[in-house]
């Protein structure tokens, strides 16, 4: 996918951004955020923990990608509903009752992938929007031996007619890659942190004081 690096003063956005502070144990290497539905990036600048970015688009939703000094990639994803209508006010928090059948929409249902989880789930108890990774490592047909298939993907859930459904052809595939090899596979994903805090960022229009995002002390997991 190609993506067009911003300069500097490109679609200024009246010089308003946004800071992402790191956690004091973390060292940023390099940052970037992303505009994915315009193909643009913008470099963030490093200042200690804190990066700052700046020229953005507003009213554009950004992710945020920050690279640390360990290899560590916090990735941003961003877990905000599919189209444009407003939650409802009046909706509640999600029961222990609801993530229970929401968890069972992905790893109940016999599929080509062997292990399904939810990594981050957002939303209320009327719908909900989940972080999805399926994998295949195990045996299947074709395969040499040590290759795994693995896919993380962004599911929208809503709760009707007395329970929750995966809303049917919605769903946003972020990575989907095949491994020749597990070790290849640890490579490639065990430093990739998935940061529903660093997903969907945006400036609204008009706004004059800068954003702040305040990423934990404790990394995520996964």
């Amino acid at each position: 996918m190609l993506f067009v690096l911003l300069s500097r003063g490109a679609f200024a956005a009246d010089g308003v951004g946004f800071d992402v502070r790191l956690p004091k144990d973390a060292k940023a290497k390099s940052a970037v955020a992303t505009a994915p539905a315009l193909k643009l990036e913008t470099p963030g600048k490093i200042d200690g923990q804190v990066i700052h970015f700046d020229n953005l688009l507003t009213d554009t939703a950004y992710d945020v990608r920050v690279t640390l000094d360990d290899g560590t990639i916090l990735q941003g994803v961003d877990l905000a509903w599919y189209d444009l209508e407003p939650a409802k006010k009046d909706a509640g928090e999600p029961s222990d009752e609801d993530r229970k059948q929401i968890n069972s929409l992905v790893s109940d249902i016999p599929r080509f992938y062997n292990k399904n989880e939810i990594l981050s789930l957002s939303g209320d108890h009327d719908r909900a929007v989940g972080l999805v990774r399926l994998l295949r490592d195990k045996e299947f047909y074709g395969n040499s031996g040590e290759e795994i298939v693995w896919r993380i993907e962004v599911w929208y859930f809503k709760n009707q007619y007395g329970g929750w459904e995966a809303v049917s052809q919605q769903n946003k595939v972020l990575r989907r890659e095949r491994f020749k090899t597990r070790a290849a596979f640890r490579e490639a994903t065990e430093k990739l942190k998935w940061t529903p805090a660093l997903g969907g960022v945006h400036v609204p229009k008009g706004r004059k004081e800068r954003l702040i995002i305040t990423l934990p002390e404790s990394r995520p997991s996964a």
